[in-house]
């Protein structure tokens, strides 16, 4: 039996009602209103209709087919020469040499051995019978096609509706595009040419219309692997897998008739942003099965767990209180990460980048920098760690007390105002308070009256508390001399009150009791 009309154990399983419904359908979307033999005749949908040369060998080819039928014949080989193969035909004229091209065979076929061939012309001035091989396997294939079988085909061109195929030469069959993959393909054009095997879907002997299906083939070769799958997997195993999609969170893989996910936390220990900086579709890879619910049928898949874990006695390597070295990966609102060796990152938390206050990473940071950091913590049990850059440049406050002893006059930026006062920075990451009471003699209603965020102003130190990193400032007294403004403090730290001046007498007051005059002017001499 010829290999067009094998049976193929995936094929065996006839298509469903359903199945033929559908599919009926599909070849009646792909057609439209003309027939198969319609559409493989218009060729592909830019294909020139006004070639004269092309419709004749049509209309030849359609001619000889015809005739094929009717002049089959048996043969034996006699010789090859050259690029010919001289065949014996049994119950014609002895003097008649079949001839057949050496292409038509696919291997050298040997020396009498007997075929079937079908006769194109006779010359009997050359004496030759041409004979065609590809026509007579046709003629054999024909009466073995049926619904169901698994065919090799070669794809030769596509048109509106779908692919072009010749099955064993000379059976020309039709394949609508969405039998021709599991998922959709956006060009035909990538098929042409190649041998495909498909499952035979519908067969018209009359019109001689042939309709296949690589898709049903591939589902039944998928359903036959995944059973075998089923059987075998076990978590731990590593199986080698195809990428069939991205998705946003990982990838499917599918590992022979099961697609399993591979989601985007097992593809790295680095941190990637999207799934296509790991893997690509049609991708072979290995992968590791992590997780397997036989009754779900799903399968979870990592890449990552082949190889040795960064995170292994990484506390051996990166002790609290060390120093690293480190590149910016990322940046969030919280904070930087940062790769301090391979497959291993590192958060430097937002209050961590400065000892000044900052808003947004990216005032101290950018992608790709590298830089030097102290490690606060590391958690092995959750692979995370802690860094920080601020502490790795040593802490500004540490010399504050011989920076900015008490009373003297400091030069600093204001950074942010408040209702009760103005935050001052006086150095990088030392920051002071100049409260609404100290930025004039008068009573101020709103600190923005004096103070804007930015202004560049001289201040007084009054009072410095290390431990508590407090620095107290003052605006009103920064331009005033040295004493006047020691004695204003001492008075306003003592509580005393100044002296009140005696008031000047108004007058003797001329009434009363007594000889002093008023109430008692005249009573001295009185006698009772």
């Amino acid at each position: 039996m010829d290999e067009a009309s094998q049976k193929d154990p995936v094929a065996e399983q006839a298509p469903t009602g359903k199945e033929d419904v559908d599919l009926e359908q599909e070849i009646a979307d792909a057609l439209g209103d003309a027939s198969i033999a319609d559409l493989m005749d218009a060729g592909p949908p830019d294909a020139s209709q006004g070639d004269e040369e092309a419709q004749a060998a049509q209309m030849s080819t359609a001619s000889d087919a015809s005739d094929f039928s009717m002049q089959l014949k048996r043969g034996r080989i006699t010789s090859i020469r050259d690029d010919d193969v001289f065949v014996d035909l049994a119950g014609t004229d002895s003097k008649l040499q079949g001839v057949v091209p050496l292409k038509q065979f696919d291997r050298s076929p040997r020396p009498g051995s007997v075929m079937e061939f079908v006769v194109e012309r006779i010359d009997e001035a050359e004496g030759l019978i041409h004979l065609s091989r590809e026509s007579a396997v046709s003629q054999l294939s024909w009466d073995q096609l049926q619904p169901g079988a698994a065919v090799e085909a070669r794809a030769t061109g596509t048109n509106k509706g779908g692919l072009e195929l010749e099955i064993s030469g000379n059976i020309r069959a039709f394949m609508p595009a969405g039998q021709v993959d599991l998922q959709h393909v956006e060009s035909l054009d990538v098929f042409v040419g190649q041998r495909l095997r498909c499952v035979v879907q519908k067969v018209e002997h009359r019109s001689r219309n042939v309709v296949l299906s690589r898709r049903r083939y591939l589902e039944q070769e998928q359903a036959t692997l995944r059973k075998r799958l089923l059987e075998e997997i076990e978590v731990g195993q590593i199986r080698e897998g195809t990428v069939t999609s991205l998705m946003p969170y990982g990838a499917f893989v599918n590992i022979g008739g099961l697609d399993g996910l591979l989601h985007i936390s097992d593809m790295s220990h680095a941190h990637i942003a999207k799934p296509a900086d790991a893997v690509e579709v049609g991708q072979q890879v290995q992968v590791k099965v992590l997780q397997f619910d036989g009754e779900a049928q799903k399968v979870r898949l990592g890449l990552k767990q082949l190889g040795p874990d960064p995170w292994e006695n990484i506390e051996d390597r990166f002790r609290p209180g060390s120093e690293v070295e480190g590149r910016v990966t990322r940046l969030a609102q919280f904070g930087a990460f940062v790769e301090v060796t391979e497959g291993v990152e590192g958060l430097i938390p937002i209050s961590e980048l400065s000892w000044s206050r900052i808003q947004q990473p990216s005032q101290v940071l950018k992608e790709g920098d590298v830089v030097r950091l102290k490690v606060l913590q590391v958690d092995t049990e959750r692979n995370r760690m802690s860094l920080s850059l601020k502490q790795s440049q040593g802490d500004p406050w540490e010399n504050a007390a011989e920076r900015f002893p008490r009373n003297t006059v400091v030069e600093g930026h204001v950074v942010r105002i408040v209702d009760f006062g103005a935050f001052v920075e006086v150095a990088p990451g030392v920051e002071g308070l100049v409260h609404i009471s100290e930025l004039a003699d008068r009573r101020v209603q709103s600190v923005e009256d004096i103070l804007k965020v930015g202004d560049e102003k001289r201040f007084r130190v009054l009072e410095l508390q290390i431990d508590d990193r407090r620095l107290k400032l003052s605006l009103k007294s920064a331009d005033r001399p040295l004493d006047e403004d020691l004695s204003a403090a001492e008075q306003d730290a003592s509580g005393a009150t100044p002296p009140s001046r005696p008031r000047a007498p108004k007058g003797t007051l001329k009434g009363g009791i007594g000889g002093g005059g008023g109430m008692g002017e005249g009573l001295g001499s009185l006698k009772l």
